[in-house]
C-alpha cells in the first residue's frame, strides 16, 4: 500500500495503526484490488479500500481488443470518484450507500476509502435470494430513482449503465444481421426519450447489494456506471441478475407492483405518479431488450439469455415496430385521402427549377400533403431520435446525423395527378443511417390500395399478404418495362421497344408497385447528367417491398442501391433497375445495355 494511502486512512479514521489488510477481490480484469483494512484504536474498526491501478496491457476476457473497452473502464472510475465526492451524500437515508471518507489520487492511481458496510449494519452478501429479498432491493431502487428524477448528472455518464449502446460498438457489430441489431438504435432512443429520466445505478446486480442480517434492508455499492437514464434499466437488469427466466415470468407482475408501490410513496409531490408509472411500465420490456442486445454481442451463450428474456425482447421490438408503422400508415392514408378529395379542384402549379419535367412540377396539394404527413410523424422524431427527408422544401442533414430518418414523398406522380390520370401515390419509409429501408408504406389513392412492408416480414396490400411472381414461371409474353415518359428521349428507346413491352402507367412509386405483382417486369431509369429523376423519397418504401418479395433493386450498373447517399438525394447519375422476383437480375442488366449514351 502506498504511503500516501496509508497516511490518509489513518488520518480519516484517527487510528493508531493499520492492524491488517484483508483482500476481498480483484477488480475487473486486473484494474486493482478491493480490500478491508482493519484498524487499531480508530473511529471505525475497519474501512474498505478500493484501489484502482490501470494496467498497461489488459487482455479482455471476452476477446474484445482495442482502446474502446480500456477508455470505458478508465472513465468508469472517474465517474465513481465524482459520484462519491459530489452526489453520494444526497442519496436518501432509506437508500443506503457507503459514505466516502476520502479519495487519494496520485500517479494515475485512485484510492477510494469507504465506509465498511459490515460495520454499518449490512454484513450479508447474497448469492441467491427469496422473493421477499428481491422486493427489498426493488424498494431500494424505487427510493433511489425517486430521489434523482430530473437530476442533470453532471460529471457522471451522460447515459448510465455499462451496456449503453454508444459505448458498446464492438458488441453491436457482433449481432449484425439480426432483428435486434436493426432495432437497437430505436430501443436506445425510446429509453432516452423517457420524460422522467433519473439517475440509474448502472450495474444493479445482486452482487452489488449488501443485506442486513435479517434481510430486511440493503445498501448498494459500485457506482462506476451511474448516470442519467430510464429507471427501468436498473429494474430489468436487477431481476435478470438474480432470477431464472421461469421465475421472471411468474413473478414479473408481483415484483413490478412492489417496485411501483414503493415509488409512488417516494415521489416528489409535483410529479404525476400515474403518468410516470404508465410510462415506465411501457418501457420495462424496452429496457430488457436493450440489455439483451448487449448480452447477445458480449456473451451469446450466457445463462441470462433465457426464453423469458428473448420473449420480452421480441415484445419490445414488436412494440416499437408497431408504433412506427402505425404512424407511417396514418400519415400515408391521411395525405392520400386529402389528395384524392382535392382532385376536383385544379391545383396551382409552379416550377422547382429542374430540367426534368417529372421532378420540376409541384402543386399546393403536394405541399399540403407533406404538411399532413409531417404533423403526424412529428411525435416520432423526438420519441425515437429520427431525422426527416421530405421532397418539398429545404433538406437538412439530419439523415446523416440521426440513426434513422423518415423518407417522405407526399405526392409522387404529380404530373399524372395534374392531368387527372391514375398512377400517383403517397410514400413514407423509415431508413437507417446506413441507407437500408426498415419499413415502408405506399398508398395509391386512385385505387384505394395500401401497401405495407417491414424488413423481414413480407409485403401486404390492404392487409393481405402480397404473393410475388414465381421464379419458375414461364413468361407468356415479352418482359414489361415500366418507365417514366422521359424514357422516350433516350437514344436507345426504339431498341428497348423491340425487346420489351414498354408501359407508362405512373410515377416512380407506382411503376415500382406494378413490378411487385406483374410477372416478368422491370422498372428502369437510365443514368443522366441532370439532377432530378428518382430520389431517396421515391425509392425508400418500394425498394424494401421489392426486396421483401425477392425482387431486384440495383443501380443501372448493377450495384447495390444506398438510400442515404452522401453526394446527393438523387439517383440520376447511377440510374435504377427494379425487377420482379421471376427475372434473373444479371441477364436483365445485360439485356438493358446500360452503357448506351446517357439521355440529355
Amino acid at each position: 500500500m502506498q504511503a500516501q494511502i496509508r497516511s490518509r486512512i489513518l488520518e480519516v479514521s484517527q487510528a493508531s495503526a493499520i492492524a491488517s489488510v484483508e483482500p476481498i477481490q480483484a477488480l475487473w480484469n486486473g484494474y486493482g484490488m478491493l480490500a478491508r483494512v482493519h484498524l487499531a484504536d480508530a473511529l471505525y474498526p475497519s474501512v474498505i479500500l478500493k484501489h484502482v491501478q490501470i494496467p498497461k496491457d489488459a487482455a479482455h476476457p471476452r476477446g474484445f481488443t482495442g482502446d474502446i473497452g480500456r477508455a470505458r473502464k478508465v472513465r468508469s472510475y472517474d465517474v465513481e470518484v465524482h459520484w462519491y465526492l459530489h452526489l453520494n451524500r444526497e442519496v436518501s437515508t432509506t437508500a443506503a450507500t457507503p459514505s466516502c471518507l476520502a479519495v487519494v489520487e496520485e500517479c494515475g492511481e485512485v484510492a477510494l476509502i469507504l465506509e465498511d458496510l459490515c460495520v454499518a449494519g449490512f454484513p450479508e452478501a447474497r448469492w441467491s435470494v427469496s422473493t421477499e429479498e428481491v422486493e427489498v432491493v426493488l424498494r431500494w431502487l424505487a427510493r433511489f430513482h425517486a430521489r434523482f428524477i430530473g437530476e442533470a448528472g453532471e460529471g457522471l455518464w451522460p447515459t448510465g449503465t455499462y451496456w449503453h449502446l454508444e459505448t458498446r460498438p464492438e458488441e453491436l457489430e457482433r449481432i449484425r444481421g439480426t432483428r435486434l441489431h436493426q432495432w437497437a438504435g430505436f430501443l436506445d432512443a425510446r429509453l432516452s426519450a423517457d420524460p422522467y429520466l433519473t439517475l440509474v445505478h448502472g450495474d444493479a446486480k445482486l452482487a452489488n447489494y449488501c443485506f442486513s442480517e435479517d434481510g430486511a434492508f440493503v445498501a448498494a455499492v459500485d457506482f462506476q456506471y451511474v448516470g442519467r437514464g430510464c429507471a427501468m434499466k436498473d429494474v430489468a437488469y436487477f431481476l435478470g441478475s438474480c432470477l431464472s427466466g421461469d421465475d421472471c415470468e411468474v413473478l414479473e407482475s408481483r415484483l413490478l407492483n412492489s417496485y411501483f408501490q414503493e415509488l409512488r410513496g417516494s415521489l416528489p409531490a409535483h410529479l404525476d405518479g400515474s403518468a410516470l408509472e404508465s410510462e415506465w411500465r411501457e418501457l420495462f420490456p424496452v429496457a430488457w431488450a436493450d440489455f439483451e442486445r448487449f448480452m447477445l454481442g458480449w456473451s451469446p451463450g450466457h445463462k441470462k439469455l433465457t426464453g423469458y428474456s428473448h420473449q420480452t425482447t421480441e415484445m419490445a421490438m414488436d412494440q416499437v415496430e408497431a408504433e412506427l408503422m402505425d404512424a407511417a400508415r396514418e400519415a400515408c392514408l391521411a395525405a392520400g385521402r386529402h389528395i384524392e378529395s382535392s382532385r376536383r379542384v385544379k391545383p396551382a402549379v409552379r416550377s422547382k427549377g429542374f430540367a426534368s419535367e417529372a421532378a420540376d412540377v409541384v402543386t399546393e396539394v403536394d405541399e399540403q400533403a407533406q404538411a399532413i404527413i409531417a404533423s403526424i410523424l412529428a411525435p416520432t422524431l423526438a420519441r425515437y431520435d429520427l431525422g426527416m427527408l421530405a421532397e418539398e422544401g429545404e433538406h437538412d442533414d439530419s439523415r446523416h446525423k440521426k440513426h434513422a430518418f423518415w423518407a417522405v414523398d407526399p405526392l409522387d406522380g404529380t404530373q399524372r395527378y395534374i392531368h387527372g390520370d391514375a398512377g400517383y401515390a403517397t410514400s413514407v419509409a423509415l431508413v437507417s443511417r446506413a441507407g437500408r429501408p426498415l419499413l415502408g408504406v405506399v398508398y395509391d389513392p386512385a385505387g384505394d390500395a395500401l401497401y405495407e412492408a417491414v424488413k423481414g416480414r413480407g409485403v401486404t396490400c390492404n392487409g393481405a399478404p402480397l404473393v410475388p411472381p414465381r421464379k419458375d414461371a414461364v413468361p407468356s409474353r415479352p418482359s414489361r418495362l415500366f418507365a417514366d415518359p422521359s424514357l422516350r428521349q433516350h437514344p436507345g428507346f426504339e431498341s428497348l421497344q423491340e425487346r420489351f413491352e414498354v408501359c407508362f402507367v405512373g410515377g416512380a412509386v407506382m411503376n415500382a408497385i406494378h413490378v411487385l405483382t406483374v410477372p416478368n417486369s422491370v422498372y428502369l431509369k437510365f443514368p443522366k447528367p441532370d439532377l432530378g429523376g428518382c430520389a431517396i423519397w421515391d425509392l425508400a418504401a418500394v425498394s424494401l417491398m421489392l426486396e421483401e418479395v425477392s425482387g431486384t433493386v440495383r443501380t443501372a450498373h448493377g450495384e447495390a442501391l444506398s438510400l442515404n447517399r452522401e453526394q446527393s438525394v438523387y439517383f440520376n447519375d447511377v440510374g435504377l433497375v427494379m425487377a420482379s422476383a421471376d427475372l434473373d437480375a444479371d441477364t436483365l442488366l445485360t439485356r438493358l445495355s446500360v452503357n448506351a449514351p446517357m439521355a440529355v
